[in-house]
């Protein structure tokens, strides 16, 4: 498989993910417990929690495969462009793990304390995404050291 088109399909990989982390991200934060565990609010929580297990997860992993790939191939070694720009994919993919984690709490019937706990800082979730995503982007298209 030529270069180019591993980076066609990492590009398409992180595409995907970036969208359904941005989904995950603005319904946790439009959404309070109470407003969650009304019947319209969950279900639409329950699907996005299955689309993030069935769409959005394996197109992180797969964004992951290929990066890794890319990175060998690339011969680019420990770029500190590249250092900085793991270690902010490392900190989207810890807030993916949340995000998802929180998708499924505010989904689930309410327990009989009616209290489901997501963490009051996934409000900030959709500022997150959107700022690594563009100091990912600058770092690899601009490289600047």
């Amino acid at each position: 498989m030529d270069y180019i088109w591993l980076i066609g399909l990492h590009v398409a990989a992180v595409t995907v993910w970036i969208a359904g982390m941005s989904v995950a991200a603005i319904l946790i934060s439009a959404l309070d417990a109470t407003t969650a565990a009304e019947e319209g609010p969950a279900r639409i929580l329950r699907a996005a929690s299955r689309w993030d297990r069935r769409v959005t997860s394996p197109a992180m992993g797969l964004a992951w495969i290929l990066g890794i790939t890319l990175v060998v191939w690339g011969g680019w070694g420990l770029e500190p462009w590249l250092v900085t720009k793991v270690a902010i994919v490392i900190a989207l993919s810890a807030l993916h793990g949340k995000l998802a984690a929180g998708l499924r709490r505010l989904g689930e019937p309410a327990p009989a304390s009616g209290v489901r706990p997501v963490s009051p800082l996934l409000r900030f979730s959709p500022l997150a995404v959107i700022a690594g995503v563009i100091v990912i982007v600058t770092l690899v298209v601009v490289k600047p050291y």
